[in-house]
């Protein structure tokens, strides 16, 4: 009986020990998820900052262009945007169907 005794208080302190691991190891993953959150809100911050980094970088050379005096090239920049204005005005109107 003593030795039952014995192998059942070695089997819940090592219960015990399992449980205590599992709750720091929840913890730890509870710190790394929400890391991983402010990471992915960095990360989709950082894209928008870089679209809008890149769309300023056309409007000044488009301005650029069309302010130069080469004639030739700011024809094909304006013709390049019209053609962009119409694939949008076409994609508008086909998802209006």
């Amino acid at each position: 009986m003593d030795e039952l005794t014995v192998l059942l208080e070695g089997i819940q302190h090592k219960v015990k020990r399992l449980l205590i691991v599992n709750n720091k190891l929840n913890e730890k993953i509870d710190g790394l998820e929400r890391e991983r959150q402010v990471l992915l809100a960095e990360i989709e911050s950082h894209k928008q900052l870089n679209e809008q980094m890149n769309d300023a970088i056309l409007h000044l050379q488009s301005a650029k262009t069309l302010e130069g005096k080469d004639t030739l090239v700011a024809k094909q920049k304006v013709n390049e945007l019209l053609r962009e204005i119409d694939n949008c005005y076409k994609l508008i109107k086909s998802q209006a169907k």
